[in-house]
């Protein structure tokens, strides 16, 4: 029988603290128990690094798949507007496009333009804006917080991570 990794962690502290309650149980019965439930842990920790790995390899696979996709995607727009290059080349060549119809909806329009800056020296203050951003420096906060330093409205938060997986 297959069973979850939490599970059998349950079961082993079951056993654990349930010792002196069990009637009748040998104290080696008991340590006999425990035994194989931490040989059944043992494996199912293994199953879980080897589908870990696994898991790690398709997601490989993946992102190397989707670098390819979009590799392929931006060839197929730089085709787009190489057409549209030959659509202009065209137009300015013999001064007009091919006949319009419900499969050539083609037409070529001006853009509603745009700003060119030449030199940028040159250009009055009056058309610069002043940006400025406010942001938190949470490494200092961090180091301070580390150091026993209590800032309002933050709180030092200190998780847990697996490790050994890779």
């Amino acid at each position: 029988m297959s069973r979850k990794l939490h599970e059998i962690g349950s079961d082993i502290v079951t056993e654990q603290w349930n010792t002196q309650i069990a009637s009748g149980d040998t104290e080696e019965d008991i340590l006999k128990r425990l035994e194989d439930l931490y040989k059944e842990l043992a494996q199912k920790e293994d199953g879980v690094f080897w589908l870990y790995q696994k898991t790690e390899k398709e997601i490989e696979m993946f992102e190397a798949q989707a670098k390819k996709l979009k590799k392929h995607v931006a060839v197929m727009k730089r085709g787009q507007e190489r057409i549209k290059g030959l659509i202009m080349e065209t137009n300015q060549a013999i001064g007009k496009l091919p006949k319009h119809s419900v499969f050539n909806p083609i037409k070529i329009r001006k853009s509603p333009g745009s700003v060119d800056i030449i030199e940028e020296n040159s250009i009055p203050n009056e058309y610069y804006t002043v940006i400025e951003t406010k942001r938190l420096d949470k490494k200092r906060m961090l180091e301070e917080m580390r150091s026993g330093v209590e800032i309002p409205g933050a709180r030092l938060k200190i998780g847990e991570n697996v490790g050994g997986l890779k």
